[in-house]
This record gives C-alpha cells, sequence and structure tokens, in this order.
C-alpha cells in the first residue's frame, strides 16, 4: 500500500512539471488578463491536481505536504502567478477538511464536484451579529482573495460574537461565493494574474456549522472528527497556510536560473575580457551563487514539508515550538530565492527591462510574493531567535 501511495504522488509531481512549457507560454497572457485563463484552470482540474490535498472520501487524493510542496514548485516554475493560485486554493481544502464538520463537507462536496476554494484570514472592515442559527455578516470587506474569480467556495476570518456583540473568539466562516462581491480591483504590478480581488459581504447569514474558532483550528482541535484517522489532516495548520505563501518561490527562483542558462549561449560580454558572457568568471560566479541559495532554499522548503508530514503520519499536531521553528526556515528559504533572483537579475544586466521580458515579470512576481508578511524573514527569524533564548514567540497566532 505504502509503495502504491508513492507511486500516486510521484505521478501528481510529473503531472504538474508537465505543465511548466504550456504555462510559460501563457504566462504573458495571465499577466494581462489579471487572472488565470480558463483553458489553465481546466486543464488544471482535468488533471486533478487542485485535489492532492482533498479526502478520499469526496474523491482526492489525500496525499501529503511533502507532494503538495513538490506540486507547487513546478507550477510555479512555469508561471508565478499560476503557481500562486494553485497553491493557495489548494491549502484552503486542506484547511476546510481540517476546520469544519462533515456536514459542511457534505455540504460543499455534494453541490460541486469541482469546487475551488479562494479566502482571506483577516478583514479589513466587519461587522457581524449572532442570530438564531448562526451569524450575520452586516458587511465585511476583506482585500487580496487571491483565485477569487475561480472560486466557488470562500474561506475568511471573522470575529466571533456573543448576543451583546461582545467579541469572544477569532473564527472562520465558509460560505459559497455566489453569496459575495468581488471587486475589481486588483491593478498590480506583480503577481498581476492572480486575480487577488477584494470581497464585500453584506446580510450574508453563515449557520453555526459553518462558523468555526480559529483560536481551536491553529492549536489543532478541529471539528473534521471524521478526518481524524487519516495523517494529512492532522497537518499543523498556520505552518501549512505559511508554506503555501513561501514554496511558489522556489519554483519562480528556478525558473529565473534556468531561463537565463537558455539565453547564456547566445549572450556576448561587454568590457569582461571575453568575447562570450558564459566565459566570464563573474558568470560562473553568479551562477553558482544562485544555484546554490536555491538549493538551501529547497532543503529549508523540503524539511518543513517532512517535517510537517511526520508530526501528521505520528497522528500529533505539531508542538508550537517547531511551529514557530517552521516559519523560521519558509522565512531563510523565502530569502535565499530573493538573493538568488536578485543574482540572476544583476548577471542579466539591462535586457530586463524590456517589457515582456520573462525575467523581469518573475521579478516583479517575486516581489509581491517577497513583502507578504506571514513569511517575513525579519519576524520569522526573530521569533525563532525569541524561543532560542526561552521566550516567547511574538506571533500568538500560530
Amino acid at each position: 500500500m505504502t509503495s502504491i501511495v508513492a507511486d500516486v504522488n510521484k505521478e501528481l509531481v510529473q503531472k504538474a512539471c508537465s505543465f511548466v512549457p504550456k504555462l510559460r507560454e501563457r504566462a504573458k497572457e495571465t499577466e494581462e488578463l489579471r487572472k488565470i485563463p480558463e483553458a489553465t484552470m481546466t486543464e488544471l482540474k482535468d488533471a486533478g491536481l487542485f485535489h492532492i490535498l482533498r479526502s478520499k472520501q469526496f474523491g482526492g487524493f489525500q496525499s501529503n505536504m511533502r507532494t503538495y510542496t513538490e506540486c507547487v514548485t513546478e507550477i510555479s516554475r512555469g508561471c508565478g502567478s499560476t503557481g500562486w493560485v494553485y497553491a493557495l486554493c489548494c491549502i484552503r481544502e486542506l484547511m476546510i477538511s481540517e476546520s469544519f464538520s462533515e456536514k459542511t463537507h457534505l455540504e460543499i462536496y455534494s453541490s460541486e464536484e469541482d469546487a475551488v476554494f479562494a479566502g482571506v484570514f483577516e478583514p479589513r472592515k466587519i461587522k457581524v451579529q449572532q442570530v438564531e442559527g448562526g451569524y450575520m455578516i452586516k458587511e465585511g470587506f476583506w482585500p487580496f482573495c487571491s483565485g477569487s474569480l475561480h472560486a466557488s467556495w470562500g474561506y475568511f476570518g471573522i470575529p466571533l460574537v456573543d448576543q451583546d456583540g461582545n467579541v469572544i473568539d477569532q473564527g472562520l466562516i465558509t460560505v459559497p461565493m455566489n453569496q459575495v462581491e468581488i471587486a475589481d480591483d486588483w491593478h498590480v504590478v506583480g503577481l498581476r494574474g492572480t486575480g487577488s480581488n477584494s470581497i464585500y459581504m453584506k446580510d450574508v447569514f453563515v449557520p453555526n456549522h459553518r462558523a468555526v474558532s480559529f483560536t481551536d483550528a491553529i492549536n489543532g482541535k478541529f471539528q473534521s472528527d471524521h478526518l481524524r484517522n487519516i495523517p494529512l489532516y492532522n497537518t499543523a495548520l498556520f505552518p501549512a497556510l505559511a508554506m503555501s505563501l513561501g514554496v511558489p518561490a522556489l519554483g519562480m527562483a528556478q525558473a529565473a536560473l534556468e531561463i537565463f542558462q537558455e539565453k547564456l549561449p547566445y549572450r556576448k560580454a561587454a568590457n569582461l575580457g571575453v568575447e562570450d558572457l558564459s566565459d566570464a568568471t563573474s558568470t560562473h560566479h553568479q551562477l553558482a551563487d544562485a544555484s546554490l541559495q536555491i538549493e538551501t532554499a529547497a532543503m529549508h522548503f523540503y524539511q518543513v514539508a517532512d517535517n510537517l508530514d511526520s508530526w501528521a503520519e505520528r497522528g500529533e499536531y505539531m508542538e508550537k515550538s517547531e511551529r514557530v521553528k517552521a516559519l523560521a526556515n519558509i522565512g531563510y528559504a523565502v530569502q535565499a530565492c530573493k538573493e538568488a533572483i536578485d543574482i540572476v537579475i544583476l548577471a542579466s544586466g539591462s535586457v530586463i527591462v524590456a517589457e515582456g521580458n520573462p525575467l523581469q515579470r518573475i521579478s516583479r512576481d517575486f516581489m509581491a510574493l517577497y513583502t507578504h508578511r506571514t513569511i517575513s524573514p525579519i519576524t520569522s527569524k526573530e521569533n525563532y531567535g525569541r524561543t532560542l533564548c526561552g521566550l516567547d514567540s511574538n506571533t500568538k497566532n500560530i
């Protein structure tokens, strides 16, 4: 059985890898559309790649975080925007599977076989009222909902309130996307193809079974009792979320190096004492440094994925100290990817300013990823360092 599972996981990664040439061909179109082309979404669905973290009960592969990490890397190697949307939509499925009850799962999957999930944890503006049988979102605003134009179900953070309106906990809700308004406000320079538009809600009712405690969820107290015997659904929630935000960086960095190497045989040198750029000593150092930085990033990402899987397979929820370290590893890996891409951009010279140059797009896409607070190398290393000094992490919700 273990061998069969391994073969299935390997096949999923190979499928993801097979998309790289096609995604690179469509990268410019994706950016111009400001969303993933429908043809790409259809093909990824048909290949089963959106179902890697879905339970077998509902037609998925229920693989593991290592397989997920490798698939995201490959898709991101083809197109940064597509990799980002793919990473977040799949991880939302894991979060839905872990956080909510069987009643919720049956409601979602019985209504739509090709369910795709998008969501945002933190609302910028919200008014919530507890009502009979659940909560009424009087009004709410969540920016940066990646993949919003392709999703059928949403996953959003809200304050849970009592009957007097007092906030008693942080909550998570899931709602059909046909109950929300999607703004057309994703006008950006990086990750343009992600369709990360803002979400508005007004007078949306959320029944109790579709509202859970975020505090409980991040500490492994899930309502999905029917999935407790499946290792995947013991995965630590917040590090898994951070992985979804960080891992696309690895594919982007790999793509940058590959594209540079493909063009290198045709590049001439200037003021370097040689005719061809490939003969320049500076190029040798730059390629070696970029390659080693990418390998460093991969080791850290895969270490986190394997560690998440190891805890989950033992049926244990990852301890908080390990969760803090996981975020530090992710932040460190993202920083290594940045340094690799910076090296490639510098080695490429001024050609990257040309409109449509793929390295320019990769650089812009990466910077949009790099600025996300959840995977900040600075704060994640600080928090890990605090724990090494015997202090508490400044990150409470982890």
